[in-house]
Parts: structure tokens; sequence; C-alpha cells
């Protein structure tokens, strides 16, 4: 990895590989003068524009730069651009950041994403989408039925992509956010960091409630977790929102969940990998237990709506 790194700037004494993550391939770098750094190569076979993803964090970047409740990666130039061009891959180097213990560490990743998507406010990124129909929940669930799976959850996952157009109309606008607002992306620490910023595209602000409670939820409804998760980015969006992107914050959750389900389940049938690390009875298991989860989150509409009101208003 020396050739690569040296574009950089920097010398390369030790490399490790770091196996967690579904897409980019990934190193710990240790230095010469023993600093360590992530150093990444983007597959173009998620993301067709990485260009266009370097760009984008460029913004984040800048947006960020004094900002003090939150940080960012600070990633290395090479020449006039954050990331390197060569052999047909695009790398980009940043500092590596160790995690440290925090209370609160619920909130504190919450109020993260919310500070993430105010700070991005009246910010500019590229129009066009890193990765095509991202978080586009009726063309998932348009190429699983290509196939001609039927699921025992087919009516379910159906009746859910009509629920989601009929709430997501043209009174919710659209805002930079985070795109992949899992409890992983956050390094915790004071300040936090948020983390894996390639999916930062214009969406709706309840996709990334809804990540961040899908991800916590895995084992059923936990209402402290919930709680925790919606004061925290309510606090952190400080007022933004409006009354309608409010009212949507249930439903965000449902998105996510409903939609991670359908892709499981187009992985396992169509035999395209987009998660690569699982083979396909995996899938299926994964895409089972997704479904459960919207289940238990559609039984508790009532309570996850009460605490999204009572934070956010």
């Amino acid at each position: 990895m020396n050739r690569i790194t040296t574009l950089f700037g920097i010398k390369t004494k030790s490399c490790e590989t770091i196996s967690i993550g579904h897409i980019n391939r990934t190193y710990l770098i240790t230095s010469d003068t023993d600093k360590k750094y992530i150093l990444q190569s983007l597959s173009r076979n998620v993301f067709r524009h990485p260009e266009t993803v370097m760009e984008n964090i460029s913004a984040v970047s800048c947006a960020f730069r004094n900002n003090e409740k939150l940080n960012v990666p600070n990633f290395l130039s090479c020449g006039d651009r954050l990331y390197a061009d060569t052999d047909g891959e695009i790398w980009r180097m940043y500092s590596y950041t160790p995690s440290s213990e925090c209370e609160n560490r619920l909130f504190r990743t919450a109020f993260s994403f919310g500070n993430f998507i105010k700070t991005m406010c009246g910010c500019t990124i590229s129009e066009k989408q890193t990765i095509p129909n991202f978080h586009s929940y009726s063309a998932y669930l348009s190429k699983l039925h290509s196939f001609g799976y039927v699921h025992k959850d087919t009516e379910i996952l159906t009746n859910l992509g009509e629920t989601l157009s009929a709430v997501f109309n043209d009174d919710i606008p659209k805002r930079i956010i985070h795109g992949d607002a899992k409890t992983d992306n956050i390094i915790t620490g004071n300040p936090c960091t948020i983390i894996d910023l390639d999916t930062v595209m214009y969406g709706y602000t309840a996709i990334d409630y809804g990540d961040m409670v899908r991800s916590v939820c895995k084992n059923g409804f936990d209402n402290t977790a919930v709680s925790e998760i919606t004061k925290g980015f309510a606090d952190g969006l400080c007022g933004i929102l409006t009354q309608s992107e409010i009212n949507s914050l249930y439903y965000g959750i449902l998105w996510v969940t409903g939609e991670l389900a359908v892709r499981y389940l187009t992985d396992a049938v169509s035999g395209e990998r987009y998660f690569a690390d699982k083979s396909p009875s995996q899938c299926l298991e994964r895409a089972d237990e997704l479904l459960e989860n919207l289940r238990i989150f559609t039984e508790n509409k009532e309570n996850i709506q009460k605490i999204t009101q009572h934070f956010f208003n």
C-alpha cells in the first residue's frame, strides 16, 4: 500500500485489513511516524460516480470546518483533491479517530445525526445520486417483483409502499441527510465524529431517524432507547423541522426497515450481491428478522408517535 499512501504524502510502516462493512475495501495504516490513518478504495460497483461522492464529502468538510459540536473525518489531500485516481481505482485517506467511552451514547449518537442535518442546511451538494435509486422503496420493490419472487409477506411490503407514497408527499421537504444513520457510523468522543459519508444525499429527515431507531431495536421495541434517540435527534436539529416532517418520523422507521428487507430478499433470489458477505440463505434469514421488526414497529405506532410528538413539540 505504500505506493498509494505516498500519493497522500504518507509512508506506510504497517497495513491492517479492516473487515467491517459491506462495500469498500478498508485498511488501517500506521505511518513511519506511528500516526494512524484509514485508507479506503471506493467500490465502483456500488458508487457509479465516485468523484461525486468525494465532491460531496468536500462540501461536508467545508461545512464542518468551524463546528465544535461534531467532527467529520479529516481527509488528506492528493494535489488539489481529497482523493487519488490511480489504476482505475478511487482512493481516499483520513486520520484515524479512536473511540472513547461516553455517557448517554444513544443520545449523543442521535444528537450527532441531527446536528449533521442542521449544519448542512443552506449548503449544496450534487443533485446526482451517488447510488442510483438509493432509498427509493418503490424501485427496490419493483426490482424484487421483476424476479417473480413471492414471499409470505409480499402483501405487507406492497401495502407499505402505498403508505409511504401517501405520507411522503410534496409537503415534506428534502434536506441533505447522512443516508446511513446507524449507530455504527458514530465514533464516540468529545465531540463525536460522524463517519461513512459516502451516502450523503438529498433525502427525507425521517430516513435518518428511522435508521437510528431500527439499528437500536434489533431485538424488539425498546421504549427507553427510542426515547433517547428521539430526544438527541430533536436537540441536534434544534427546531428546524416542519410539522409535516415531525409527523413523518415514525414512517421513516417503517421505510428503512421494509427497504432493507426487500434488499436482502433481492440479494437472495437475484444473484446480485450488494451484501457480499452473506450467502443467499443468510440473506433470507436477515430479511425475515427485518420483517418481524417491521411488525413490531407497526404494533408500536402509537407509542412511537407519542415519543416523537413529545420531544419535537
